[in-house]
């Protein structure tokens, strides 16, 4: 029991540094221009397109960003 929790922890703050990566300003939220640029110097080239997709496939609450509740979701299928 204790290990499952100490493994939920891990995950939690794997997930909030990977979230302050993509939140440049640290506003709380990923933003298109955000979003491209990690992705690019990730190495991948999207069109405008493709981020907005990527955005709006995230974004539940309509608000044309990523918040950490948003980003936690889409990467845990939840």
């Amino acid at each position: 029991m204790m290990s499952r929790k100490m493994k939920e922890a891990d995950s939690e703050l794997e997930l909030k540094e990977a979230f302050k990566v993509f939140d440049k300003n640290g506003d709380g939220l990923i933003s298109n221009g955000e979003l491209r640029h990690v992705m690019t110097s990730l190495g991948e080239k999207l069109s405008e397109e493709e981020v907005d997709d990527m955005i709006k496939e995230a974004d539940n609450d309509g608000d044309g960003m990523v918040n950490y509740n948003e980003f936690v979701a889409i990467l845990t299928c939840k």
